[in-house]
């Protein structure tokens, strides 16, 4: 199967325009708080159902372009049938599951697809790092999973998961998934 190049930026257009839809959406609420509430539970703060229908869109489509970019990875690196794709494929799917089990209604599942699809990811991220063969890139990939997995456990333990750690988190995994699209696809 032959997936097209343009798949090559579906994770590197899909995180700063899933964060742009969903801050321009946050942006528009008065009882938000980035520092108490997550991305996930602005929707519970929307009262509008075509705004409700954008927002878990908004996970829709990135959890497709994401896809889309594994695709087009597995392909490029000829990894279709070796497990470092498995944990790669996961992470849309969970992703696209958070459209439906939000934060504040489903949270055991929200959270359980939330910190799954995370993890997923920093399995799939450092496994890439490795299949690059490429020691400094492995050291700085193990240096940024380190800080994502740090800054998650340690808001988790003081129950402080809001807006700015995820976009703390999202800021150095975006940083990492340039280098990587960049320089070694």
């Amino acid at each position: 199967m032959n997936i097209p190049e343009i798949f090559k930026y579906g994770t590197i257009i899909s995180a700063p325009l899933f964060l742009g839809v969903s801050l321009l959406l946050i942006k528009r609420l008065p009882d938000f708080s980035f520092s108490k509430h997550t991305i996930s539970k602005s929707v519970l703060f929307i009262d509008n159902r075509f705004l409700k229908t954008i927002f878990r869109l908004n996970f829709v489509i990135k959890a497709l372009l994401d896809f889309g970019f594994v695709l087009y990875l597995a392909n490029k690196l000829e990894i279709t049938n070796n497990f470092i794709v498995l944990p790669l494929f996961l992470t849309p799917v969970f992703f696209i599951s958070l459209s439906y089990f939000i934060e504040g209604k489903y949270n055991f599942w929200h959270r359980t697809l939330a910190y799954c699809s995370g993890a997923s990811w920093i399995v799939g991220q450092v496994l890439l790092a490795f299949f690059t063969k490429n020691i400094i890139f492995i050291i700085f990939t193990i240096i940024i999973s380190a800080a994502v997995s740090a800054l998650t456990l340690l808001s988790i333990l003081k129950r402080k998961v809001n807006i700015v750690v995820q976009l703390a988190y999202s800021i150095l995994l975006y940083l990492w998934l340039l280098v990587f699209v960049f320089k070694f696809l």
